[in-house]
């Protein structure tokens, strides 16, 4: 009997300490963007389940934090071409609030789906913004 109440305590929710619980809540309930986004991080980075830590950055996305958009499209772009169009979605979201690492990643999905000039537009977009590597990629990408 014993063993069996180990095994199910284990599969409660990572074993949420107060504060985590108390994020949870605050994201779930709240809807605050920033208990949402830290609970993204929680997961990706500690517990390694990118499956949840999405499911966080996008009530992060929605409630506002842009961070989260950024990190929830990097995680669809990372899943393959069946999730670029969601992860553009969230990118744009982003970009359009001048996340620039957003607008960069905007210009890679669309140079790797073979739209040079709207890729450009992105790179550029993101140097405007202070993005070094936009501002690399734009000026190779109009050679």
């Amino acid at each position: 009997m014993l063993g069996f109440c180990a095994t199910f305590i284990s599969f409660s929710w990572a074993g949420d300490d107060a504060e985590t619980a108390k994020m949870r809540s605050s994201c779930d309930n709240d809807k605050n963007s920033v208990a949402c986004f830290r609970m993204g991080e929680r997961y990706r980075i500690v517990d390694r389940d990118n499956k949840t830590a999405l499911k966080f950055y996008k009530s992060a996305c929605d409630a506002g934090y842009m961070t989260g958009c950024t990190n929830g499209g990097n995680l669809l772009f990372m899943k393959g071409r069946s999730e670029w169009k969601e992860a553009k979605k969230m990118y744009q979201k982003a970009c359009d609030a001048g996340e620039d690492p957003s607008c960069f990643n905007l210009g890679s999905i669309n140079y790797r789906e073979g739209r040079q000039k709207k890729a450009i537009k992105f790179y550029s977009q993101a140097c405007k913004m202070g993005n070094q590597s936009g501002c690399a990629k734009e000026q190779r990408l109009k050679r």
